[in-house]
């Protein structure tokens, strides 16, 4: 196989792409995303002597299934001279143990590509006195796709296919090296079978969608990009007999439609002020008024959540008889505002956390519902109430009188972000005790709650009880706490002031809060429309 950018990629070498799509992550219908920045190309590795020797030190890169390397055909461009098409096609040893279908359905790749390459060259090729092009496919499994994808996108998880354009050759060099395109085996099986089609269907899709961004189609640039990608697919596909109503952009819109959108609250629907924006809202009465379920899922404590809803004058929306996922999960109300669920801290990490608290001058509060408690008066708690509209702590004589209660959770607040950073939130890395976890949604606070719990695990347990998949769900956030709610929804979002933990793991990022992020979130994925 040619020593191409690939070859440098496997081999551990961070040579960068001018442009690279991931086009689904396994196990949700499929979302389209280009990854950005855009790399400049970097003097490209010609093959020869040297560039063998330098892969075959590479053994593991070489390991695999090497389908008749290098075969040619001609292309016939409208704008210039017959193009000679030449392919190299490796199908990852540890694709290959995923089973014989695999191996069956990868066989014809190498003059899939052929085919499909010489439709798309005739609308738009590498420019007139090329007389060759080279591409690359490799078929892996999902666990080498999600380094590729963690690598080059900062997406740490599988994808299906991905497709990284070349730099370009040295001047003289015979050939224009469009790139590689790189499918995961593992999450196009599972594909195929929620589509209902057979995995060589699939992969020649996933083909099709990875050799036209080599051409530099791009489907993200503008709503006329992706109409103008999605005709090309169908074109490819349907003259090669290989797919009728079109290829990966189509599927993507005939997804389940969204039917229940999670928002969390501070930092997401809120903005800098704690009050819903006025395009936030109307957001959301549309969502209402077409039927779709919307969720709070906050660390408020009920009744603070529905006060910040009832000061931006949305308390038809949110109401004690509404559903919703409260204190990071660990109060989960379904419809009619009927508790479904509740998770308690055991009282030996309450006493604990209470006298840190007091031994280290740090505000502490501990949260039972609808009411909070703490030794101690703080401005920090007096904030957490005013501000935040949190229930105003109570103080009692002593830590027994809270460990006698049902905790939820604890708080933490420092005085600044440095508090909690670089000692709160230290101490109780190294020490923290069983059946608890740390979780932190704004930068002064920390909190310990019940370990095994999440907004996640809350978000779970209302799916059930309205009979809605997880892929059927928008999840908007902004902090660390959200990451695992945006991780299992179908549509996973964070604003543009979310934490780099989240915004690496969410399949979009849109404005901040304070640019109405979450308007944005719901009018271009849920109710895919513009206001």
């Amino acid at each position: 196989m040619r020593s191409n950018q690939l070859t440098r990629i496997l081999a551990g070498l961070r040579a960068p792409a001018s442009s690279l799509c991931g086009a689904a992550r396994r196990g949700v219908a499929t979302t389209i995303a280009t990854a950005t920045p855009r790399w400049n190309p970097v003097p490209w590795i010609r093959r020869g002597p040297s560039a063998l020797t330098w892969a075959a030190e590479r053994p593991s890169f070489r390991r695999g299934l090497a389908l008749k390397s290098s075969a040619s055909s001609s292309s016939s461009s409208s704008s210039s001279a017959p193009v000679e098409v030449s392919v190299d096609v490796l199908v990852r040893e540890e694709a290959v143990g995923l089973g014989d279908e695999v191996q069956l359905a990868s066989a014809t790749l190498e003059r899939d590509c052929e085919q499909a390459l010489a439709l798309a060259l005739q609308r738009k090729g590498p420019g007139s006195g090329c007389g060759s092009v080279e591409v690359s496919v490799m078929v892996t499994d999902d666990e080498e796709i999600r380094e590729l994808n963690s690598t080059w996108r900062g997406r740490d998880r599988p994808t299906d296919v991905l497709s990284f354009p070349n730099g370009e050759a040295p001047p003289g060099y015979h050939a224009v090296v469009l790139g590689d395109v790189v499918i995961s085996a593992q999450t196009a099986m599972h594909q195929s079978e929620e589509r209902g089609h057979d995995l060589q269907k699939e992969l020649r899709i996933l083909l099709v969608h990875g050799i036209l961004h080599l051409l530099d189609y791009d489907h993200e640039v503008s709503a006329e990009a992706e109409a103008e990608m999605a005709r090309e697919e169908a074109r490819i596909l349907s003259a090669l007999g290989w797919a009728q109503g079109g290829g990966l952009i189509a599927e993507a819109t005939e997804r389940p439609a969204v039917r229940l959108v999670a928002l969390d609250m501070d930092g997401t629907l809120l903005d800098s002020g704690v009050r819903v924006p006025g395009k936030n809202a109307a957001a959301l009465e549309e969502l209402k008024r077409r039927g779709v379920e919307v969720i709070l899922a906050t660390g408020k404590a009920r009744p603070s959540a529905l006060l910040a809803c009832e000061k931006s004058g949305l308390s038809h929306l949110f109401s004690e008889m509404s559903p919703g996922i409260f204190l990071q999960g660990l109060l989960v109300h379904g419809k009619g505002g009927e508790v479904l669920d509740r998770s308690f801290l055991p009282p030996s990490v309450v006493r604990e956390a209470f006298q840190y608290a007091e031994e280290e001058n740090v505000a502490c509060c501990g949260f039972l519902g609808d009411t909070n408690v703490t030794l101690r008066a703080h401005p920090r708690l007096t904030e957490l109430h005013e501000r935040y509209y949190e229930p105003e702590s109570v103080v009692v004589s002593s830590v027994e009188e809270i460990v006698a209660q049902d905790v939820y959770k604890i708080l933490f607040y420092g005085d600044d972000a440095g508090v909690i950073e670089g000692k709160v939130k230290p101490h109780w890395e190294r020490n923290l005790p069983e059946g608890a976890r740390l979780t932190r949604a704004i930068p002064e606070m920390l909190e310990l709650v019940p370990d095994g719990t999440s907004k996640a695990s809350g978000l779970k347990r209302l799916l059930r009880e309205y009979g809605i998949s997880a892929e059927e769900v928008l999840a908007v956030g902004d902090g660390d706490n959200d990451l695992e709610m945006v991780s299992l929804a179908g549509i996973g979002v964070a604003v543009d002031n979310a934490t780099p933990s989240l915004k690496e793991v969410a399949d979009h990022v849109v404005s901040s809060n304070d640019e109405c992020g979450a308007a944005e979130a719901i009018w271009k994925f849920a109710l895919r429309d513009q206001p």
